[in-house]
């Protein structure tokens, strides 16, 4: 895929690549949006694998945000899908703990946001319910922004959110870091008149090194309890837990897709 992504993209250096390399223009895309680049690759893959699509893809317009925000969602979906590996393991069923999809939530103090990923309990019915587990990524930008969003779903929800995963990528060094945070059990939650205040901490960090391939701090743990208002009865366990294998799998595969992104392979 042909994408050099820059603040000031040339049109002349575009259109330089896509002669060098004989892109056609079927095999080119103009990026305005996400889901469109979607479709885009989704039906060129196929093509792809039926051995009549073309070598190299070219995507136009396509910058460094963009780019930022492509590798995000790719670490996004990537937990995604070990994240329902273990679920369907334990026996938990999308219709029990369910992805909220794309929108947004207000909170108490007048301010919204809009999460990366959430999940619901099928006990959560109402309009107004907030996911109990939120997962915000960020990419080579501010691990305190995140701290920051951790914070505002652990004590603006009322209780309703009980687990937050931060996902930081830092691209130049390579690094991985997940952080689990959850309210604290010191001090325990104050009364108010607009319901319950409650105070967030950090209770786990993992880190993955691309370069070295270490993994520290695991297992990743997500204890079910707050992941449900009530746990279902068939389910023995008290967490789930992603060992070293799965974390490590997770990290290599991500790198080895933004290293793809960016040209380095």
């Amino acid at each position: 895929m042909l994408a050099t992504p820059s603040p000031t993209p040339s049109d002349e250096g575009s259109c330089n690549l896509i002669r060098a390399y004989h892109v056609s223009r079927p095999s080119r895309h103009e990026f305005t949006n996400f889901d469109s680049l979607k479709d885009f690759l989704e039906e060129r893959a196929a093509a792809l694998i039926n051995d009549n699509g073309p070598q190299y893809l070219a995507i136009l317009n396509f910058t460094e945000d963009d780019l930022l925000k492509l590798e995000s969602s790719a670490a996004i979906w990537m937990f995604g899908e070990i994240f329902l590996e273990e679920r369907v393991r334990l026996g938990l069923t999308r219709a029990t703990l369910h992805p909220t999809g794309a929108g947004r939530y207000h909170f108490s103090n007048e301010l919204s946001k809009e999460q990366d990923a959430s999940y619901i309990p099928a006990t959560r019915q109402g309009r107004n319910d907030f996911p109990s587990f939120i997962v915000e990524v960020g990419v080579s930008q501010s691990l305190l922004q995140l701290r920051r969003d951790a914070r505002l779903w652990l004590e603006k929800t009322n209780g309703g959110t009980k687990v937050v995963l931060l996902i930081f990528l830092n691209i130049a060094a390579s690094t991985l870091t997940i952080e689990r945070w959850q309210h604290a059990t010191s001090p325990p939650p104050r009364e108010t008149r607009s319901g319950r205040q409650f105070a967030a901490e950090k209770v786990q960090l993992v880190t993955y090194h691309n370069n070295t391939q270490q993994v520290t701090g695991d297992p990743l743990i997500l204890p079910i309890n707050l992941l449900f208002d009530v746990v279902p009865s068939h389910v023995l366990t008290t967490e789930i837990s992603f060992g070293r294998p799965e974390l490590l799998s997770f990290g290599v595969h991500l790198f080895e897709l933004i290293d793809r992104l960016r040209g380095r392979t």
